[in-house]
């Protein structure tokens, strides 16, 4: 593989993957775990396109992905939506919440549930596995700080709160835009996330200071993508490289 790939050249010798059955946040998982790697990609639709040269390890990087996301190859996913179960086999990490309020409890499955992560309560002791253990001290982090963090109610006036998504539907943008400013999925996944987008009402489980940070920067970047004749594509790289970044350790 060399810097001069481009997916778009006919000449280019190109592997393809039909992710048409994964989520949005599936998929963000995957992109982040790609860039981690430095292998090259790019995106049409659903569809993940790699160099040839890098196969092998992309084949590595999306296997590893269906393991932490519970996700079974080649059939229907697992809603990133269902609890995923911590296997009594599996090495593990231990954290003692016991002196946390049990919304924070219920918070922080929440956060695990939203990102497929594998986990399971023995009483106020919360095992998850150990190649998750960076991320989840992420989450408790952002779960202990945030005086804004609510968790779901059904009832009254936050039942139409957005949901968590929304947040990976602006990483998935970012991603896509910081690597290619004219990809048109990236643009209508900013564009239908930025309708929605309320600055004053976070998704659920969403620290506040980070959802306004992230409004601000998909109105830059839809500002920088469509105000002007042409798009500014100088522009759109940063400002959609400094959104996937802010929004990586959540998704």
């Amino acid at each position: 593989m060399t810097d001069e790939w481009n997916p778009n050249d006919p000449d280019a010798t190109r592997v393809h993957y039909d992710l048409a059955k994964w989520s949005f946040e599936q998929m963000a998982e995957l992109a982040a775990a790609l860039a981690d790697s430095e292998i090259q990609h790019a995106w049409d639709g659903n569809e993940l396109i790699v160099p040839e040269s890098a196969e092998e390890a992309t084949d590595d990087v999306v296997a590893q992905v269906e393991m932490r996301l519970g996700m079974a190859s080649d059939t229907d996913v697992a809603s990133p939506r269902e609890p995923i179960v911590l296997a009594e086999d599996a090495d593990s990490t231990e954290y003692d919440l016991a002196e946390w309020e049990p919304s924070e409890r219920e918070l922080v499955t929440s956060h695990l549930v939203n990102r497929g992560l594998p986990f399971r309560w023995e009483e106020e002791v919360l095992l998850v596995s150990t190649q998750d253990e960076e991320l989840v001290d992420t989450i408790l982090d952002v779960v202990e700080a945030d005086e804004g963090a609510e968790f779901p109610d059904d009832e009254g006036e936050d039942a139409d709160r957005l949901p968590f998504e929304t947040l990976t539907t602006f990483f998935l943008a970012g991603d896509r835009l910081q690597r290619n400013p004219l990809d048109a999925d990236g643009l209508e996944q900013l564009l239908s996330a930025t309708e929605v987008a309320d600055p004053t009402r976070p998704p659920y489980g969403v620290d506040k200071r980070l959802w306004n940070r992230t409004c601000e920067l998909a109105d830059e970047l839809a500002a920088a993508l469509v105000d002007g004749d042409e798009p500014d594509v100088v522009e759109t790289q940063a400002v959609a490289a400094e959104l996937h970044d802010l929004l990586r350790p959540y998704v």
